[in-house]
């Protein structure tokens, strides 16, 4: 199994400019790679999940402004916890969970909500597990156009509140909201560097290998939709996948591989 706590490349000066061209030949790639029948199989997981997962943030045009909810909360929740690239937490704990997200997916909003947060305050806090997120595009080329606003924000080593306020702030999936303005209103209120924000977003050098790295992890381990899981630990390896874990669920998964 590929090692799910790697962390891409550092942002390299001689970049690929993005375009609409290159997300729709990376979704080529990832479609002609399987993920086609991974969207189909966990569709329903998407279906079931939806009522739950209303927008309930601000609208895009307010984002893209800069008038984003809960920013001082999320800046907060995160203040003072170890955070390297895409991994939350302290290097050293035995067990580790890596989720394989989509920014523009309503059921990973609903997992950082209910689950994910709660898990960083009891184990990822207090140095039981670190959290790895690793950015798995499903939904279109929009989903592409997102994850290269995470991985830019992991180079500043603020992924967990990037995606964090994302989810907040979440469109309706089934429009075309990843824009450049919606990305750096989150960058913004993050305080972000946004030239180099804005240089990393659209290095296709650095997030095409990412992606495709994500996705060959996805097709070994028969994902059936985001969000995925691997939790490893000194007992083992449990991958979860195909529902939303709760709390309890994650939990019992942690204990099973200390």
């Amino acid at each position: 199994m590929a090692d799910t706590a790697k962390t891409p490349p550092p942002p390299k000066k001689a970049t690929h400019k993005s375009s609409a061209s290159s997300k729709r030949r990376l979704w080529t790639i990832l479609i002609i790679a399987g993920v086609a029948a991974i969207i189909v199989a966990g569709g329903l997981i998407f279906v079931s999940q939806r009522d739950s997962s209303s927008t309930s943030g601000a609208s895009a045009a307010d984002v893209a402004a800069g008038k984003l909810k809960d920013v001082k909360q999320v800046k907060s929740f995160f203040d003072g916890v170890p955070q390297s690239g895409n991994t939350l937490g302290d290097p050293n704990a035995p067990v580790t969970v890596t989720e394989f997200g989509d920014l523009r997916c309503p059921v990973c909003k609903d997992f950082a909500a209910n689950t994910a947060n709660p898990m960083i305050g009891t184990f990822v806090k207090t140095g039981k597990v670190k959290f790895v997120y690793r950015i798995w595009p499903i939904l279109g080329p929009d989903s592409v156009s997102a994850a290269q606003c995470g991985i830019a924000a992991q180079q500043q080593n603020q992924l967990f509140q990037y995606q964090d306020l994302w989810y907040i702030n979440q469109q309706d999936e089934t429009t075309e909201y990843a824009t450049p303005a919606f990305c750096d209103g989150i960058a913004k209120a993050l305080g972000l560097n946004l030239t180099q924000f804005e240089q990393d977003r659209v290095d296709e050098a650095l997030w095409t290998p990412e992606v495709q790295d994500v996705q060959v992890i996805a097709a070994q381990e028969s994902f059936g939709g985001t969000p995925s899981f691997i939790v490893e630990g000194p007992g083992g390896t449990k991958v979860l996948t195909g529902s939303l874990p709760d709390i309890k669920a994650m939990t019992d998964a942690i204990k099973s591989v200390q």
